[in-house]
């Protein structure tokens, strides 16, 4: 499309600088997923003994979020490295999760089987449209969120993948823009990919990075084969 063609070369000078990041980012989540390989020679016993700021956090189920974010033109592949052209759309959100028990159930499931906590999640966003209009957007979601890292004495840090459902009141204008194939849907796939970091001694409390992300899965959701949307979001939680 017109647009899409004219964003196409603004992006190049910024991808450049930015596969330093993308570096940081790729050892972050490999750490998260094995950290006996991030921590070195430790026995499981000697990692279970080792003190973590984020173990805090398992006597604090409920967490809150508020949140911004800001959407971008390119597809999800171009977002997560850093690629970017505003639309123009702002997202302004609230976030409830609950975190089940490393002890009980599917905690203890997801905690033995990926070293994650297994959480409940949903948000209420209000996306303001370039032309002025506001529309309301629901979404309901699971996730997985490994937080127990080697670096959590410096900076307390946890990595979440979260997948679901978003419904919205009216179709977002990114969405009928850079859909060229097929049509749109109110309702839609939802993923999230988040990292948050913490001051080890207030681990409560969180500056979080997500991304927020609408997909119809190339025609799971009706005829809308490759209609979506990327947010990428600053936020603060609040562990309660």
């Amino acid at each position: 499309m017109t647009r899409l063609n004219t964003v196409r070369s603004h992006y190049r000078g910024f991808g450049k600088i930015s596969s330093r990041i993308r570096a940081y980012l790729f050892v972050g989540v490999c750490a998260a997923l094995f950290p006996g390989a991030a921590i070195g020679q430790a026995t499981e016993s000697e990692q279970a003994r080792r003190p973590n700021a984020n173990d805090r956090l398992d006597a604090t189920q409920w967490s809150i979020m508020a949140f911004k974010g800001w959407s971008n033109y390119h597809t999800l592949g171009r977002t997560v490295r850093f690629i970017w052209d505003d639309s123009g759309e702002d997202v302004y959100g609230m976030d409830v999760a609950y975190t089940f028990s490393p002890t009980t159930g599917f905690g203890r499931f997801f905690d033995n089987l990926l070293g994650a906590r297994f959480q409940l999640a949903g948000n209420i966003n209000a996306r303001a449209q370039p032309s002025g209009v506001w529309i309301s957007e629901l979404t309901g979601y699971f996730a997985l969120r490994w937080r127990r890292l080697p670096w959590n004495h410096i900076v307390a840090t946890s990595f979440s993948i979260g997948e679901g459902l978003s419904i919205v009141s009216d179709i977002p204008e990114i969405e009928i823009i850079t859909t060229e194939v097929g049509g749109t849907s109110r309702l839609l796939n939802y993923l999230m990919l988040e990292m948050t970091l913490a001051v080890p001694s207030l681990p409560y409390v969180q500056l979080v990075g997500r991304i927020h992300h609408r997909s119809g899965m190339f025609g799971v959701f009706g005829d809308a084969q490759e209609s979506g949307s990327n947010t990428v979001g600053l936020g603060l939680r609040v562990h309660m």
